[in-house]
Formats: C-alpha cells, structure tokens, sequence
C-alpha cells in the first residue's frame, strides 16, 4: 500500500505542476504580429516576384498608350556611267487613322489594374498562409511539451510500478498497465514530434526564406478577434483582390474587343521625296494603304468576343464562389470561437477542479492506481484538445480574413495595440 501511495503521490505531483513546468522555460523577447509580419512582406520572394510582374504591367501601359508608328527616312544615289548622279531624299509616316494607340492603352490600363489586384492577393495570401502555419506550429510545440510531459509521468509510474510488482504490493494487470501506458506515451510523443516538424517545415515553406538567427516567432494575440457588428458583404466583395482582379481582366477583354476592331481598319501611310534626277531638281508625293483582302482580321474579333465572355462568366461564378465562401467563413468561426469560449467558462476550470478531485479521492482510497491512472491519461488528452481547439478557432478566423479580404485592416489594429 506504501508503495501506490508512492506511485500515486508522484503522478498527481506532476499532474498538479503540469502547467506551470511548461511556463518556466525562458524564452528571447518575441516579435509582434505585425512586425512578424511586415517583415515577411519585406523579404518575401513571393511578393518580390509579385512587384516586378506589377512593374512589368506598369511598364506594358506605357508603352502601349504610346503611338504605333515611327517616321522612316529614305535616301538613294543611282550612279551610271555616262550620266548624272540621282540622289533622292524622302520621309514617310503611317498614321493611325482609327486612334489605335488609345485602345491598346485603356487594354494596357486594365491590365494594369489586374496585376495590382493580383499584387494585392499575392501579399494577403503570404500572411495569410504564414499566419495560419504558425499557429499550427505554436499548437505543435505546446502538444510536444504535453507529450513529454506524458512521457515523465508514465516512466516514474512505470518505475514505480515495477518496485511494487516486486515487493508483492500489485498484481500482474497493474503491472502490465503501468507498462502498456508508458509505451503509449512514446508513441503519442513520437507522434507529436512528428507533427510539429512537418508544421516547421510548413512554416518555413510559407515564409519562403530562412529566418534569420535569433530570430524568435511572435505569440498570437490571448484574446480571440471578434468579428464586425454588421458586414455589407458586396462591399466585401468589391475589395476583394480576387475578384477585383477577375473584373479588371472582364474590362481588358472587352477593351480587346474594339482593339481588334480597329485593327481591321488600315491605316495610310504618307510620304514626300525630293532630290535631283539626272541633274534636275525632283519631288513627289504618294500615299500607300494595306488591302485587308486575304486576312481581315475578322477572326480575331470573335476570338475577343469569346474571350470576353469567357471572362464575364468567370467572374460570374467567382463572385457566388466568393460570397459562399464568406458566409461559410463567418459561420465556421462563429461556431468555433463560441465553442472556445465554452471552454475557457467551463472546460479549463472543469479540468483544475477535476485534478484536484482526482487527488483527494486517491488519498481517502476512493481510486485505484489503475483508476487514477486512467482518468490523468484522460485529463492530459483534454489538455490536447483545447490545444487543439484553440488551434482550429485561429484558422477559422484566418479563413475568415482570407475570404474578407480583411488581413491588412487587422494587420493596423495590431499594430495599435
């Protein structure tokens, strides 16, 4: 009996200090949120490569907004023998009869306003995706440390067992118990170790470069976001980068439309020589136009009509895509968030409550070894889920920004605060 008193006393001790053993370790000051950040949207590659593709659109406008055609120069020298030298002098200018250069410009314009969407999107994205996997990494590391943890418990109550075992003070079942569950614990540490190198090179992924040394990841926020009073969901939308990108690229399709149109129209070209013929001073004048007779440039016009159409359904079915998905966004966290705070009023109180109780009915012999021994296993297993939970309310919420559009506003609130 001295020896589960033993046995038991060790397991509730460790129980008891679970939390406060997790906290004791010392850590280098952390980032904030958004510094953390901030600082990827400064050194991601991803966003790098985003704003030359922005400075290419950018460059693209311009130059399409600029006329089609330059003047050409002509200068020739005919020299026969016997007579005298020709010489003629001529420039010539295609003009763009139909304002071709303006067309191609408002094109290059909503392609422009495309790509800053697109610009947009890529950033909220990159925080979006390194958010959501250090939080998934935040959840791993503190599941390893209640897995160790685990581990601790059951090797002692191993150890233990095995002494009483010997002296005669339990049986073979208890016994093999105190074995079984230690080989448990192993394995959900191993398990667990697992994870969260799968959940760092996730994060390591997403930041897309090395971290530098030292370098210590921030904390999310204790208190969970609350979601907006009222949201206008077209006002939503409208901002959305996605979508506005789907639209830019609907009116640039369109604008092609009448690019093409004017293509079909030729344009004259103008021309003046001067000069001496044979001695004799010359000059003339001529005006070429391209017969649209073998390719009118008709199929391509319909090429742009598809196009355009093709692009406004797009858009069509990504604007309900997006609305859907916001509603499913603000419902998921809804429901998890109200399931968290559920627990922080009941569960982790139940939790303390129920370890104390658990130690008190041991020491009046109201719980066997293997009764308490149970029932801790199972008091850690909560402990994980709420890790677990409080992980799942963090990517509802994330999923609600990403669907909202809403990562930067929330970026500023942080750094208020």
């Amino acid at each position: 009996m001295k020896q589960k008193i033993q046995i038991l006393t060790c397991l509730t001790a460790i129980a008891l200090t679970f939390p406060a053993q997790a906290q004791e370790q010392t850590q280098k000051p952390a980032q904030t949120i958004s510094g953390f950040v901030n600082y990827i949207w400064e050194t991601s590659p991803a966003i790098a490569e985003s704003k030359s593709r922005l400075l290419s659109s950018e460059a693209a406008k311009k130059a399409a907004s600029k006329w089609q055609y330059n003047p050409e120069i002509e200068f020739g020298i005919d020299d026969i023998d016997g007579e005298k030298r020709t010489k003629t002098f001529g420039i010539s200018q295609t003009i763009d009869w139909s304002g071709k250069f303006i067309s191609s410009g408002k094109t290059a314009s909503f392609e422009l306003q495309a790509a800053i969407a697109d610009n947009d999107m890529v950033s909220q994205n990159t925080a979006i995706n390194v958010l959501s996997n250090l939080s998934g990494y935040l959840t791993a590391k503190d599941i390893v440390d209640l897995a160790l943890k685990r581990t601790e418990l059951m090797e002692r109550f191993a150890a233990l067992a095995k002494k009483s075992f010997k002296a005669g003070d339990i049986d073979q079942s208890e016994y093999n118990l105190a074995q079984l569950a230690l080989s448990e614990a192993l394995i959900i540490q191993a398990d667990a170790q697992n994870t969260l190198a799968q959940n760092k090179q996730a994060l390591d992924s997403s930041i897309g470069f090395p971290l530098e040394d030292g370098f210590t990841l921030p904390k999310l926020p204790e208190a969970m976001p609350e979601l907006p009073i009222s949201t206008n969901e077209d006002e939503i939308l409208k901002n959305l980068p996605s979508l506005r990108a789907i639209k830019s690229r609907e009116n640039a399709a369109k604008a092609v439309i009448t690019n093409t149109r004017k293509n079909r129209l030729p344009d004259p070209t103008i021309g003046i020589t001067g000069g001496k013929d044979a001695g004799a001073d010359m000059i003339g004048f001529s005006v070429s136009l391209p017969l649209n007779i073998f390719n009118n440039y008709g199929a391509e016009v319909d090429q742009a009509k598809a196009n355009a159409i093709a692009e406004a359904k797009s858009g069509q079915n990504a604007y309900h895509n997006a609305r859907t998905r916001l509603k499913a966004a603000q419902s998921s966290y809804e429901l998890s968030i109200k399931a968290w705070i559920n627990w922080q009023e009941n569960g982790a109180q139940a939790l303390a409550e129920q370890t104390n109780i658990l130690d008190r009915k041991f020491k009046v012999g109201d719980l066997s070894a293997t009764d308490y021994l149970v029932q801790i296993e199972q008091a850690l297993d909560t402990q994980v889920a709420a890790k677990e939970l409080h992980n799942k309310v963090w990517q509802s919420w994330f999923a609600w920004l990403d669907a909202s559009g809403t990562i930067n506003q929330w970026i500023k609130i942080q750094e208020n605060k």
